[in-house]
Parts: structure tokens; sequence; C-alpha cells
């Protein structure tokens, strides 16, 4: 029996996208495909309460992320969304936030904002 390829060195897939893994086990959380516009931009930066810089992208999912804890519109970078912590599903490091429309008029129901810093992205 053949062996598939290492869980290291898979990270583009079949239509050539690129891999955004967590910064501290290298587990897949989500891929170049899945990046977003959210007000124009699948980049962001922002000023956090607590005077700290967030540079973050946004996807439109992330299967390797979790939500924890409860959504709230308190210091919210997207009026009309709510936010939770974005965790990753295999270490529970902190990745980023969980965005969700708090009315059904958006057209963007969801999204995800993952730190740059807590991932990196893997070529292929």
């Amino acid at each position: 029996m053949e062996a598939g390829p290492s869980p290291l060195f898979i990270g583009t897939g079949g239509n050539g996208t690129r891999a955004y893994r967590c910064m501290f086990c290298n587990s897949v959380i989500t891929y170049s495909d899945r990046l977003i516009a959210v007000s124009d931009s699948q980049r962001h930066n922002f000023m956090n309460p607590a005077g700290l810089k967030c540079e973050f992208y946004t996807f439109s999912s992330c299967p390797g992320a979790v939500v924890f804890g409860y959504p709230t519109e308190e210091h919210t970078w997207f009026p009309g969304y709510s936010w939770s912590l974005a965790a990753c599903d295999h270490c529970g490091s902190h990745l980023g936030w969980y965005y969700r429309s708090v009315s059904e008029s958006k057209e963007l129901p969801e999204f995800w904002g993952i730190l740059v810093l807590k991932i990196r992205v893997h070529h292929g």
C-alpha cells in the first residue's frame, strides 16, 4: 500500500489554493480561495481597546477554526456584526474572531477575521 503525502506537505488544493496554517500546531485553518473582501479589503488593520495593533485577513469560512465565547457587538470593527473569539480546532490557540451579522439585511451573514501573526501560508 502506498502512503499518502505527509500532512506537513499538504497545502495546495487541486485548484491551486494555498493553505493557511496555525502558527502553533501547523494544522490547516483555511485556504486562499476563501479570502473575501469585507469593507473593500481582504486585509485589515485596527487597534483594539487595549492599544494593540490587530492585522488580519477576512475569510468566508475556516474549517480548521472553532468559535468560542458569547457574541458581542461591543468594540466591533464592523458595524452590524457581532464577534466571538476564534481558535484553532486542533490546539485551541487564539487565531482571531468570528463575525456574524446581527440583522438579516446584510449581504454577508458571517465571516472570519484571522490574525496575520497567528497563521502562515503554505505555498505548496
